[in-house]
């Protein structure tokens, strides 16, 4: 039987979720940013046969939770402000309020979830600029599918372009907007959006195929020297989770599923899987060992999207500072 205290905040989730009817739970999700729904759906396919009694469990942590750490508040901006400050952090809470207050609709927020191709349709004959503030608005996998699509004579200079990017004038967010065909409330006063940067190119970079993202890398080492070491700086992984501090590696083995361990132990380095099995019980280790001896051949492409999945979660939790992961230089981040 499943405890509910061994779940991570995903799984409860996926759970509570998965007790409400289809209609209660789209009502929720519809309020999620798409990548929160994206990890819920994968912690909802990945939850098989959970019994009532396991379900009750969270259910009822959930309720002593809600009576316990959030008493009815005001329904003021002042309070929700406080709220999400607690929950999310000052920058990402201030980010949160100006779109609830200003609840007109966002293009990027549909793009999100649009197929890659679709995506590329769209934006294709925009200027260079245009395409890259819709990329840096983007999830970093979203973006390296989309750039993926895109001429390979345009990648270098669409990640050098976001790699750029700081503050955003207002006026480059219309033209954004006109491109998808949306219209964003009246607005007074002259704003900046803060998009893209060094850290969203280097994310991007780290899910683009291998041989293309050795392209742009090669091409920023002529165009841009200090920058591609910017970006190089920037980026891990997945040979970095050596560097990585073992408590970090213990949170990140609870974060992935057992078959995407598996698949991406199966091209790793034995030095990798040693700081895998060494930061598992005996018993877990041993289970996985065995899977890793009994999996048959894998390919080539599935190893790196398996481990891609890794390094995102490592992200996460680095992110969250739960890890310490070591980057292209000796220091950590």
């Amino acid at each position: 039987m499943v405890e509910a205290a061994d779940l991570n905040g995903t799984q409860r989730a996926a759970i509570f979720l998965m007790s409400l009817s289809e209609s209660e739970a789209a009502d929720i999700m519809r309020h999620m940013p798409v990548r929160e729904v994206q990890q819920i759906g994968q912690a909802m396919a990945s939850l098989q046969n959970v019994s009532r009694a396991e379900a009750d469990q969270v259910l009822l942590q959930f309720a002593s939770s809600v009576e316990t750490q959030a008493p009815l508040t005001g329904g003021s901006p002042q309070s929700l402000k406080r709220l999400l400050s607690k929950s999310l952090g000052e920058e990402k809470a201030n980010s949160l309020m100006d779109r609830i207050i200003d609840d007109s609709p966002r293009g990027l927020e549909s793009l999100q979830m649009m197929d890659p191709k679709e995506i590329t349709e769209i934006i294709l004959h925009e200027h260079p600029q245009v395409i890259s503030i819709v990329l840096a608005g983007l999830e970093p996998v979203k973006s390296a599918k989309v750039i993926g699509e895109l001429p390979s004579r345009m990648s270098t200079d669409i990640v050098t372009r976001i790699a750029k990017m700081g503050e955003i004038p207002q006026t480059a967010i219309t033209e954004l907007d006109s491109v998808l065909q949306q219209r964003f409330s009246q607005t007074t006063g002259f704003k900046t959006a803060e998009i893209g940067g060094v850290r969203n190119a280097a994310e991007i970079l780290n899910i683009l195929d291998k041989e293309l993202g050795s392209k742009v890398l090669e091409e920023l080492e002529e165009r841009d020297p200090p920058l591609k070491q910017e970006i190089e700086e920037s980026m891990f992984v997945f040979e970095n989770l050596l560097e990585s501090d073992d408590r970090g590696i213990q949170g990140l083995v609870r974060e992935v599923t057992s078959d995407v361990l598996v698949t991406a132990l199966k091209g790793a380095d034995e030095a990798i899987q040693e700081k895998i099995f060494g930061n598992m019980s005996k018993r877990a280790a041993e289970l996985l060992r065995d899977d890793l001896d009994a999996k048959g051949p894998v390919r080539i492409t599935d190893v790196e999207d398996a481990q891609k999945q890794i390094v995102a979660a490592a992200r996460q939790l680095v992110d969250d500072g739960k890890m310490m992961m070591g980057g292209a230089g000796n220091d950590f981040v």
